[in-house]
């Protein structure tokens, strides 16, 4: 009797730790589902929910790290340009999460024609999102480099007062590169 206990309680303890881990992939990926959401509807508050006191933001070399704070200001800058994401693909490894995600605005729009879809992963510590990195991005960059830099030649000669819009990622210089944007489509139309 005292064996069939033990075996009993040994599976029943089995069963209780695999259910456990899989409501917390299941967790980690809602989570992460829940952040690309809170940015599809530029809602701060709800995003500030999923991420912890810090996030870190990886493509290639460039590293940006940022407080809570300092992301929000990000946020603002992005958000002017309406970003909107889908998830293509998701799949949790242990604390991390693997996307395949498509980002498209009014700024990549306007200097790579069509979406950036790129492959992430995302750490997970405690909880909250703590660091997004980029591994693979499909992009059209030689596009991307000529557009840019036609634009910020153009603006430094016919729209000076806006000249610097390209470096500037506050709100104040998102509304800017709007503005550039629109002035040099409707030149070159």
């Amino acid at each position: 009797m005292k064996l069939k206990t033990i075996i009993s309680t040994i599976i029943l303890s089995v069963f209780i730790f695999s259910f456990s881990s899989c409501t917390r992939k299941n967790d980690n990926t809602q989570l992460v589902q829940g952040f690309y959401n809170a940015l599809n509807h530029s809602n701060y508050i709800e995003l500030s929910e999923f991420i912890g006191d810090s996030i870190v933001l990886i493509e290639g070399n460039y590293n940006m790290n940022f407080s809570k704070n300092d992301y929000y200001k990000f946020f603002q800058w992005d958000s002017v340009f309406s970003p909107k994401y889908e998830i293509l693909e998701i799949r949790e490894i242990d604390e991390k999460v693997e996307i395949k995600v498509s980002k498209t605005c009014t700024r990549i729009k306007f200097l790579n024609q069509k979406p950036i879809i790129s492959n992430e992963i995302i750490e997970i510590k405690n909880r909250k999102i703590s660091k997004i990195k980029t591994v693979e991005m499909d992009s059209d960059f030689k596009l991307w480099n000529i557009k840019k830099n036609e634009i910020v030649t153009w603006i430094k000669m016919n729209h000076p007062q806006l000249d610097g819009f390209i470096h500037d990622q506050t709100k104040d210089g998102a509304q800017n590169y709007l503005k550039a944007i629109a002035l040099y489509q409707e030149f070159k139309k």
